[in-house]
This record gives C-alpha cells, structure tokens and sequence, in this order.
C-alpha cells in the first residue's frame, strides 16, 4: 500500500479535546479533524454544492483517497501510534504495564518491526526514550536527529498555558484566561499520509490545492491569536503493507453496523474517544456538533469485511426533532487507513 507523505512545519499550536477547556490541546490534529478542515476550507472557497460533492463519494462508501491522523515529526524521522496490542508487558507487573502504556508513538524503524510481528518488549533495549518516555526511536534514526535534542535534552514539542486576557463589552473589565499551546521545537512538526485510491488527477490538484489553502488559513483554533500557522508541504511516497488478516489503523474509525465483528477478534484491541467541540460554519456561528464516539489510531482489529471500512458521519447539531439551525450537514470521517499486521501480535 503506498501512501503519499505529507509534512506540517509551524511552530505553535492548539488542537481542542473534547470536554475539555481551553486550557488543554491535543499534540496532533486527527484525520476526522482533517477531512473536517479540507471540507471546510472547500465551502468557504467554492460554496456548499461544490463541497457537497467533493464529500459525496466518501458518504457512499467509495473514497477516492484515505487520510491518516496527524502524528509527530522530527527530521526526517516519521513517528507512528504502535499497534496496542503491541504494548503488553513480558511480565504482568503494575510497573511494567505502565511503562510499556506509557508509549505514544515509535520511529518508523521501530513501527516496521511491530508491523512484522515483534512486541514492544522485544525492542526496549534497542531504542532511545524521549518526552518522559512517551517517544521510542531506534538508534539509527536517533542518529539523525538534532544536536539539541540528542545532547541538550530538548524536547521534540513542548505543551503550555498562554495567558490572555478578554475585555467586557459593557464595563471593559478585564478577565484573565488560559489557552493551551502545543509548541515544536526547531525541525519538529508533524506530518499526514494520503493513500490514493482513485488516480484522477483532477482531484488530486485539488486536494493539492486545498491544502496549500489550508496551509494559508492555519490548522487548528485560536488562529486570530497566532496560533496555527504552518506549511504543507508533500515529501514523497512511503509504503507501508496492505491488510489482509490481522490490522491496525493510522486514523480514527467509525464501524459501520456489519463491521463490529472485527472488534470480536481474540487479538483485538482497541480505545474509544468521544468527539465533539465547535463547528466552523459560515451559516451561523457559535454552534457545537453532536458528540460520537471513535476508535483511536493504534486500535487492532480482526479481518477486513470490505476493502475500505468506517462510514462518514453527520454530526449537525438538532437541539430538537425538526430543528435544523445550520441547514447543511457537518461530517467527520471515520473510514479507516488500515495496515496489515502480521500474525496478529498475539
């Protein structure tokens, strides 16, 4: 399976989690979060039928292309989610499973030897630890990192409070708040794939240009405060193995209703997030969608029931039965970018 890479240079920003307040961010911005933007930025500059049409064939089950969640970048150093069911301990004790769950992401490198079967407990003495822990690199991969993060401990991203401050329109007294920032160190990014399943070529200068658009707009909330600034920029093609029994995901999942016994399977694995937050729409501001619930990246499932799993949600807002306040829907991809895992990783 070849997926098409894709690299997010900026050096600050605020990715919202659900349920939570302003204070807090998301390191990466998920690929339902993504598609989300893509379709947003298209109504914005060539209106509601055009992107209507663009989200059409996603809604019926035949994407033209798949996107992965965004994960962290340093160098060239690609990081990937391991499988989760890749991160139980050789030993069943309480301080080995909260080291091994205490993993976020690994290098390609290591991300490779999980996909052909290894555990992380085959690789612990063979791989840098860095962010408290929470980033495993190989040494070879370590080698290509910056000075300042190989010798002077610095971190690939750093999260934290930015105070601001918002005036009372009536009595202009100021109220102090916080917003959470995820900030990159120098080198460090993030970056996306896209696994084309249709070669137009027509709509892949779309999406090229899409995403130079969005580039220019900004990812992410608090834009208006300096935060988001980025730039996308595609660095080459990266192969990765095709799901035939056994898979995990690169981007967040909604099963359809046939397709909840691949969570059945004795090596399945798996984490549900709840998404919600705000909505960017030009009919009318100020509106949050409906919450549902997704399967993380990292999430291992049993085999495959049709080439392309998920469904494409509307999440519109309905404060009541007929009430339709935006008059247009409002959708998050849960179609999964699937890769094969061998042997299941029992």
């Amino acid at each position: 399976m070849q997926i098409q890479s894709w690299s997010i240079t900026g050096r600050s920003f605020h990715f919202g989690l659900h349920g939570m307040g302003q204070e807090e961010t998301s390191i990466t911005m998920p690929s339902d979060s993504l598609f989300a933007a893509l379709v947003a930025r298209l109504a914005r500059t060539a209106g509601a039928q055009t992107a209507q049409e663009f989200c059409r064939p996603f809604i019926e089950g035949k994407p033209p292309f798949l996107l992965t969640s965004t994960f962290p970048l340093a160098g060239d150093v690609r990081f990937f989610p391991p499988p989760l069911n890749t991160r139980r301990p050789p030993e069943k004790t309480e301080a080995d499973a909260k080291s091994f769950k205490r993993v976020m992401v690994v290098s390609e490198q290591l991300y490779r030897r999980l996909l052909d079967g290894a555990m992380c407990a085959d690789l612990i003495n063979d791989v840098h630890r860095l962010q408290s822990k929470k980033v495993w690199i190989s040494e070879s991969e370590f080698k290509h990192l910056a000075a300042a993060i190989r010798f002077d401990g610095t971190k690939l991203w750093d999260v934290e409070q930015r105070p601001r401050v918002t005036l009372d329109r009536l009595s202009q007294a100021s109220t102090l708040f916080f917003t959470g920032q995820v900030t990159f160190a120098e080198g460090c990014g993030l970056w996306f794939g896209i696994h084309w399943l249709d070669a137009d070529e027509h709509l892949r200068d779309v999406v090229r240009k899409l995403l130079e658009d969005l580039s220019e707009a900004g990812l992410g909330a608090e834009r208006n405060s300096g935060l988001g600034a980025a730039k996308i920029t595609e660095t080459g093609m990266l192969e990765l193995p095709d799901p035939i029994k056994m898979w995990t995901n690169l981007s967040r999942y909604l099963p359809r209703d046939d397709e909840m016994g691949v969570l059945s399977h004795e090596n399945s694995a798996f984490t549900l997030t709840s998404v919600g937050g705000w909505l960017d729409s030009p009919a009318k501001s100020g509106q949050r969608r409906r919450t549902i619930n997704l399967l993380i990246e990292g999430s291992v499932f049993g085999s495959l029931p049709r080439p392309v799993p998920g469904q494409v949600a509307d999440t519109r807002p309905r404060y009541k039965a007929d009430d339709d306040p935006l008059k247009h829907p409002v959708y998050r991809s849960g179609l999964a970018m699937a890769v094969g895992l061998k042997g299941g990783a029992a």
